[in-house]
């Protein structure tokens, strides 16, 4: 292990009140850019090894990883050809959007003297030799050439506060800070973004950063609006953003400028943009022929790009260079990919650990699990831990495994997962224990699976009372899921090992020992022989989500009752989708409104529902109807202007352009469900109607509008038949009147189909559908 490898450390996201210290002077002016340019060396690495690491083996061996590092994050390769010494280079961002991404002021002000306007910036100083007057020439026809691609300029918004509050909080705790560590944020005289153009950056990074340092967050919509507007906020001394400075004109001359000095200055050999009339740039040395103190090395300002480099940097690229024709191996080429990605600030792996320092940074949302439930986990070993098609996927697009983690694991990209799970591969062994082969015989394997299900549940090794299982939680710890994490994310081999030896793998693991001195903890359970039982928990979890539940995992349900008011519930149910609405009624009749399709799609008698499933586990299942007089009706739009012989359409509501209004409720809390069909406004109320002992689902739905008829179809089932005019038997035994509005039973696909034709006028047009329920069969 090469001790003390420094990890990457990303800058803070705008400078800090720190960076003051680093005098630099912007005025702001419309058509000028007055910039002292200070000496701020790029922020890359940490300064973590020893000062005279160089000088011994392992050490100099850390300064030729940390120079390879740097060789990559400052875009060297882009102009030195490195060949065979797998750099990892950082290319630019991809400049065809810029226009549209920047405001252009301040892309004028970059382009000047980036280190001015971002201190700690790894985009080079290109125009430090020229004086100012031609160096504001040059950055301006840069401006206008790169804004040629996307003349249209952001547009600025208000800030708002409450959006900024929610996206504090995301900062703080999803791992943004973990990267870019600094609280304090200076509002620059010219705002770089506006809120919607970073927000869509943060949702896809890798768009714009194609090499993917900046990491998939999986932000949704509306969190990556609130953190845009948290990050463009500004200090509250500052009193607010700044407005931007409206763009001026772009001038074709200007353009034509741009486009020589995009060339000349070497722009194109980090930033990929496709331009048939640039002249191609000049290619410089490979990076085997460089020399030191001479060129970027030197620090000394020429035709060469300016980085001020520290001692220390310069020192870690010589000894890089010194070495550039041996490739990284081993430990030393996983430290190398690591570091480039800035995974230690988040991972430990063997003797690296540099999250202690900030440890209070990562929170959790179970803290029954301990440390395991609040730190990202330990790589030490994960290339012999995990499947390699489970790993690449982890590192290439970030997983969800452990959702009491705050601290989100972020996507690098495929290409980057590739090369890093190669490397973790190629070092980390896998155990030396094998799970012997599922048994091919039928009977066998299915024993081998009921063995693992006894041990399992809660009379065997009890593994249940500390980790979800399928999505659901049996104890009060609700660690990493069994069976989302074991067959194909777990290697066996590790997984037998681990069982056996817990503490070996991690010693401060919640986790108990269950075989102590190679003994088995039930020896009652086949002979107690451990590899019969480590083999048949592996073959039972790595069944998937569909083998049965273990013992001690039948939980009572959670039924919600109905009284003398109307209950609802707003989640998935059986047969319905993320959308659905159920409602119980006094009475005993029950329904469920799809608020995505706009129709009501099932009704029955009885017993409401166990939301159980959609309150525990997660909230990812769906409620259970509790009776089994129900009666599914139609899945998908229920209104459409078409013919009676008509298929019916399969466009969903937002293809349409249907909408959905909600709803109100009456006293007793029944609802009534406000959409539009076609143009035509619905108000649909369902409502209980009991007499006789028997209690009906009266429908009323008032259609405001103009227009050909439209079809309702009000039921689809194998076997529909009409009782009399106005009354249909849908299946055995749900019956349906239709009132005073002709109905038809149409054949299609081999099912039958309950249409009703209602013809609009001016004044509201009213549809009264009755529903009951008769247990006698035909």
């Amino acid at each position: 292990m090469l001790p003390r490898m420094p990890c990457i450390r990303t800058r803070p996201l705008v400078a800090s009140s720190a960076a003051a210290a680093f005098a630099f002077l912007i005025t702001s002016c419309s058509n000028e850019v007055e910039l002292a340019r200070p000496d701020v060396a790029p922020v890359v690495l940490h300064e973590a090894a020893s000062p005279t690491d160089n000088d011994a083996t392992d050490g100099g061996r850390i300064s030729e990883v940390r120079g390879r590092v740097l060789l990559g994050e400052l875009g060297c390769t882009g102009c030195h050809d490195a060949d065979a010494s797998e750099i990892e280079h950082r290319s630019g961002p991809d400049l065809h959007t810029v226009g549209a991404r920047v405001y252009a002021d301040y892309l004028t002000r970059f382009l000047a003297s980036p280190h001015a306007i971002d201190p700690g910036t790894t985009m080079p100083d290109l125009l430090r030799h020229l004086d100012p007057e031609a160096a504001r020439t040059t950055a301006t026809a840069l401006s206008h050439y790169l804004r040629s691609f996307a003349p249209t300029s952001p547009q600025a918004s208000a800030n708002d506060e409450q959006a900024a509050q929610r996206g504090q909080a995301l900062f703080d705790t999803i791992g943004c800070r973990t990267c870019h560590p600094t609280s304090e944020r200076r509002l620059l005289p010219q705002p770089k973004y506006s809120t919607k153009t970073l927000a869509d950056f943060l949702l896809a990074p890798h768009e714009v950063r194609p090499d993917g340092r900046m990491p998939s967050m999986a932000l949704s919509p509306a969190e990556a609006f609130d953190l845009a507007a948290f990050l463009l906020s500004g200090s509250e001394d500052a009193g607010g953003p700044v407005e931007p400075i409206d763009p001026s004109p772009i001038e074709p001359e200007l353009v034509d400028d741009g486009r020589r000095a995009f060339a000349s200055l070497g722009c194109s050999h980090c930033h990929a943009l496709s331009d048939p009339q640039r002249p191609d740039s000049a290619a410089a040395k490979p990076l085997r022929d460089l020399q030191p103190g001479k060129g970027c090395l030197s620090n000394t300002t020429g035709t060469w790009p300016h980085y001020h480099l520290t001692p220390s940097q310069t020192r870690d690229i010589q000894n890089a260079l010194a070495n550039i024709d041996r490739p990284l191996a081993g430990e030393a080429r996983v430290q190398q990919l690591m570091a480039s990605r800035n995974c230690f600030v988040c991972h430990r792996r063997g003797d690296l650990d540099l999250i202690s320092a900030h440890e209070d940074n990562f929170s959790t949302l179970d803290a029954t699990i301990g440390q395991d439930g609040r730190v990202p986990p330990t790589l030490t070993g994960v290339g012999g831990k995990l499947q390699e098609s489970w790993l690449h996927n982890t590192i290439g697009h970030g997983q969800k495994e452990r959702p009491y983690l705050v601290t989100r694991m972020p996507g690098f990209g495929d290409e980057f997962a590739t090369k890093l799970t190669a490397a973790l591969t190629a070092v980390d062994e896998v155990p030396d224990v094998k799970v012997t082969a599922k048994p091919k015989n039928r009977k066998e394997a299915e024993a081998v699976k009921k063995l693992g299900r006894e041990l399992v549940g809660d009379k065997g090794m009890n593994c249940i009372t500390c980790h979800y299982f399928a999505g659901e939680k049996a104890g009060a710890m609700g660690a990493i899921d069994l069976v989302h994490s074991t067959g194909k994310r777990l290697r066996p081999e590790w997984f037998s090992a681990f069982l056996r030896n817990p503490f070996e793998f991690k010693p401060i693991t919640l986790m108990p020992e269950f075989y102590p001195n190679g003994k088995s903890t039930r020896p009652e359970i086949a002979d107690g022989d451990p590899q019969r039982q480590i083999d048949a928990m592996w073959h039972y979890l790595a069944a998937g989500r569909n083998v049965g539940k273990p013992p001690g995992m039948r939980y009572p349900p959670i039924e919600l009752e109905v009284t003398d008011q109307a209950v609802m519930l707003r989640r998935s149910v059986r047969d319905t989708g993320k959308r659905g609405i159920s409602v119980g009624y006094p009475g005993g009749v029950n329904l469920t409104f799809d608020a995505e399709k706009l129709g009501l799609n099932q009704i029955w008698w009885g017993r409401f529902v166990d939301a159980r499933p959609v309150w525990t586990g997660q909230g990812s299942g769906q409620a259970n109807v509790l009776s089994r007089q129900r009666s599914l009706l139609a899945n998908g739009p229920a209104f459409a202007r078409i013919e009676a012989s008509q298929p019916w359409p399969t466009q969903t509501r937002r293809d349409r352009g249907d909408r959905f209004f909600g709803y109100e409720l009456d006293q007793q809390k029944r609802p009534t469900f406000r959409y539009t069909a076609d143009k035509v406004t619905v108000e649909d109320k369902p409502e209980q109607v009991v007499g006789d002992g028997k209690t009906i689902l009266q429908r009323t739905m008032t259609l405001s509008g103009e227009g050909p008829p439209l079809q309702f179809l009000a039921a689809r089932h194998k076997q529909i038949e009409g009782i009399d005019e106005r009354t249909f038997r849908v299946g055995k035994h749900l019956h349906i009147k239709t009132g005073d509005h002709p109905a038809t039973v149409q054949t299609f696909n081999g099912e039958q189909e309950l249409r009703v034709q209602i013809t609009l006028d001016q004044s509201p047009t009213t549809v009264v559908l009755n529903y009951s329920w008769h247990q006698e069969e035909k």
